[in-house]
């Protein structure tokens, strides 16, 4: 009976010990939030701090700590606020706090897109008056969110220039040179109409190269395009783009096309992207002194891409994509099917360094016998690249980079190798 009522004594003893820590617990939640109504960050973290050290695992408690984080203006709220994001997508609040942090760093595609997060999901009638102010505010103070500009330019060298630009089959019987070039990229962007669930925007961009030996390889692009979005859900959006592409080397002109792009975009968390895109490309090729069969190439393009980006960390990403492609040549021999996978790792380093590492395989199989060969055309590319870009500046970065392609063919003249370095400087407005 005596060990008994010892035994009694030992639980009550304990129940009374977790029910008191329990109550503290609760007290120091409910001194946070007061303090925090009460702009005193500084006792908010404290209480939220404690309140975590006696419930590590908490995801209110680690909430309301990272909203006081923001609220001070301390570095490490933007990846406590992320954290909990992902694990509350469709959190109201959350989305604010994300939409405050960055509308304070001036931000403001960024904090534009948790603003309109937080409105689709129909949240209380003072946040959504709140986040309704603030994307009234970016519309009025960022301007150049409504329109931009972009400078790039720099040098290269080109180990294999006949091939003019990635994509463009080598012609048969073309000498395979190497030259140093000046490229200059200019482009221009605008959004004509944009709210919380549709964009329609535009832009131009003009590439020009300069070689310093092989003139005759000088190309210039002119591309121009359209596009309109619209978010069905917090995690759907839709997209179609139309653009015109034309292409002019050593000042003649090479091809020109016209495509039509529908696309989906499904974000199933922060984070985690997967697209759905189909091009309708009708292309005209022309001829030249250089090219005298170029136009054997007119025709249609049916492209499927599925692409896929997933930030590991917070440091960490990286791009998945398989696309399909169907080319319906004039002349069958340039008919052409083709597979291609991709795969990319995105990585930020210290002092404003990002580190971008591609791989890019190819399989193409083409419909018929093209001239001068006696076996129909099967090609393999296999694309490798890597990059450092050196944010300097907000709006002002370097970078240098190295592109190295293997075309196996078993048509010998279409073999090649091509390796283009290059040292780049870029701004933007």
């Amino acid at each position: 009976m005596f060990r008994k009522l010892i035994l009694l004594g030992t639980l009550c003893c304990l129940s009374t010990s977790a029910f008191a820590t329990e109550a503290d617990f609760e007290k120091r939640m409910a001194r946070g939030v007061a303090a925090l109504d009460g702009d005193n960050v500084a006792l908010a973290q404290e209480e939220f701090r404690a309140a975590l050290a006696e419930h590590p695992a908490d995801q209110e408690a680690s909430l309301y700590l990272a909203i006081a984080l923001n609220r001070a203006g301390d570095p490490g709220a933007e990846s406590a606020l992320k954290a909990a994001l992902n694990r509350e997508p469709g959190n109201p609040r959350i989305n604010f706090e994300l939409g405050t942090l960055y509308y304070k760093r001036t931000m403001y595609d960024e904090a534009g897109d948790y603003f309109e997060n937080l409105l689709a999901r129909n949240p209380d009638p003072v946040m959504k008056t709140a986040a309704e102010a603030y994307l009234a505010g970016i519309r009025s103070q960022s301007g150049g969110k409504r329109w931009g500009i972009t400078l790039m330019s720099g040098l290269q060298y080109d180990s294999n220039v006949p091939l003019v630009a990635d994509n463009v089959q080598l012609p048969v019987g073309v000498n395979r040179q190497g030259d140093t070039r000046a490229v200059f990229n200019l482009g221009l962007n605008g959004t004509a109409y944009r709210d919380s669930t549709q964009e329609l925007s535009g832009r131009y961009s003009l590439y020009q190269t300069v070689h310093f030996n092989l003139t005759d390889f000088n190309l210039t692009q002119n591309l121009l395009d359209v596009s309109y979005r619209r978010k069905l859900s917090p995690l759907v959006q839709v997209k179609i783009s139309g653009g015109f592409e034309a292409i002019s080397l050593g000042g003649n002109q090479y091809m020109n096309d016209v495509t039509v792009t529908p696309g989906a975009l499904i974000t199933l968390k922060e984070g985690m992207e997967t697209k759905l895109d189909y091009t309708f490309r009708d292309s005209t090729f022309k001829n030249s002194a250089l090219y005298p069969t170029n136009s054997e190439r007119n025709g249609v393009t049916h492209v499927l891409l599925l692409s896929h980006n997933q930030r590991i960390t917070e440091t960490v990403n990286l791009c998945l994509g398989y696309s399909f492609e169907r080319e319906l040549a004039d002349v069958s021999a340039w008919s052409s099917t083709a597979h291609r996978g991709t795969a990319g790792v995105a990585v930020s380093l210290s002092n404003k360094v990002l580190l971008d590492v591609s791989a890019d395989l190819v399989g193409i199989d083409y419909d018929a016998i093209q001239a001068g060969s006696t076996v129909l055309r099967s090609d393999t590319t296999f694309t490798g690249s890597a990059s450092l870009t050196w944010q300097a500046y907000k709006q002002v970065g370097v970078s240098v980079g190295y592109y190295h392609t293997i075309n196996s063919s078993n048509v010998p003249e279409y073999e090649y190798t091509r390796g283009i370095t290059s040292i780049l400087f870029q701004g933007r407005y």
